[in-house]
């Protein structure tokens, strides 16, 4: 039992990581796409992702719990959280600009549908591990 627990730990950590890598690389696309959506370094790109990211999985985790199954309703509050997430990051991270609310909509509406994805990967993942019988 607790090696399943280590095993899924580290899954855990490793979805984060991805998560992370994949969310930087999506804000890198949406400053190429909208010139409103200005990054100077990749490292404002990771300190943008990872700050947004935080918020939003704790937005999104209490979110979840006060809307039940209501995942369109529960869709559509994230990404103006994000929104406004991203509005705020580009006040307080050098590097990290926009211009307007649309590419602040582009870029919480690119990192909504990637980490729907691959929250879907993951648990996909985690079923597939949690079904093979344990080796010893």
């Amino acid at each position: 039992m607790l090696a399943l627990t280590v095993a899924l730990g580290t899954l855990v950590m490793v979805y984060l990581i991805i998560n992370w890598v994949v969310s930087t690389l999506g804000l890198l696309v949406v400053a190429g796409l909208f010139p409103g959506f200005r990054i100077l370094e990749v490292e404002s790109a990771l300190v943008a992702a990872a700050a947004v990211g935080l918020v939003h999985a704790a937005l999104a985790s209490l979110l979840q719990q006060a809307a039940g199954t209501a995942m369109y309703v529960l869709s559509g509050l994230l990404l103006l959280v994000d929104t406004v997430l991203f509005r705020l990051a580009a006040l307080v991270i050098p590097g990290f600009a926009m211009l307007g609310l649309l590419p602040a909509f582009a870029g919480g509406l690119i990192l909504l549908v990637l980490n729907l994805v691959l929250l879907r990967l993951a648990r996909a993942w985690q079923a597939a591990y949690e079904s093979e019988p344990a080796i010893r």
